[in-house]
């Protein structure tokens, strides 16, 4: 029974370094290629603190993780009880606040994931700010104030979209503008809102406009052929509920499988006292 209960701990100990290698393995690569780390989108560039937490949290979360994964690992095949000891106590700690967060996440995402975005595109002020902010660049784009380049491809695929747009066909044009951020004069500020949500979206989803579907991409390449015709809304909205309920699941199994962890370690723990007290007595006698 007890090598049964070691296996299930060392088994949970070695998903822990899982976590923290991909985590390690994460951490390494935002802050080589420096994902995410366009300061003056996200407004912190004069915090510094932040600034070091976003390139380094990754990395300092990746180790811990690791650390308390190896004690478990370690500690489950430890023959040395002072040793053993030490080492499951730090993977308790570890598994204990893996217990709560997994379930703690997993009862808030099952609940509230199909509630997030509600019914209505404009209902949170966010969202009314992406509108706005889409609706401003679809007037920009492919207009006077910003030519856009796109493919023959792409116009006779979508001819009635293009009708009164300033477009070249031009491949030999100096500058082929697919995207409005390559927009002469662009500004960050004007569009941030509408680009950190909308650039995911249309290329994940396939999606355009928030609100009302737009004719074409506008935060990704124009002459992408795969979008779908919905709006972002939709999609986001149907794409976060599914997501959200499945991941919801995988982090209450791993929660209940964690919270499993915490009372086996406390079963190996005593066994290993029992057995500390039984020889002592044998070796009295």
């Amino acid at each position: 029974m007890i090598k049964f209960v070691k296996k299930v701990v060392g088994f949970g100990a070695f998903l822990i370094i899982l976590i923290g290698l991909a985590l390690l393995g994460f951490g390494v690569y935002v802050l080589y290629k420096q994902v995410g780390l366009n300061y003056a989108d996200l407004y912190f560039n004069t915090a510094s603190w932040l600034k070091t937490l976003s390139e380094y949290g990754l990395l300092i979360l990746g180790a811990v993780i690791l650390i308390t994964g190896i004690a478990g690992a370690k500690g489950s095949s430890q023959k040395k009880t002072s040793c053993r000891g030490c080492l499951l106590l730090t993977y308790q700690i570890g598994a204990i606040l893996f217990f709560v967060l997994c379930t703690g996440l997993a009862i808030g995402t099952l609940i509230y994931s199909s509630d997030l975005f509600g019914q209505e595109c404009t209902n949170k002020d966010y969202f009314k700010l992406v509108d706005t902010q889409i609706q401003q660049a679809e007037q920009i784009f492919c207009s006077s104030y910003c030519q856009c380049y796109i493919t023959e491809e792409t116009l006779n695929r979508n001819q009635t979209a293009f009708a009164g747009k300033n477009y070249t066909t031009d491949k030999n044009v100096e500058q082929k503008i697919e995207k409005i951020q390559e927009c002469p004069g662009y500004e960050v500020n004007a569009y941030s809102a509408a680009v950190s949500l909308l650039g995911t979206a249309e290329q994940l989803l396939n999606c355009a406009g928030w609100c009302t579907p737009a004719p074409y991409y506008i935060f990704s390449d124009i002459n992408d052929d795969s979008f779908n015709g919905e709006s972002c809304f939709i999609e986001t909205k149907h794409f976060v509920e599914s997501s959200g309920k499945t991941l919801g699941y995988v982090l209450l199994g791993l929660g209940i499988y964690f919270g499993i962890n915490v009372l086996f370690v406390l079963l190996i723990c005593c066994h290993s006292e029992r057995k500390h007290k039984t020889d002592y007595l044998l070796y009295e006698t």
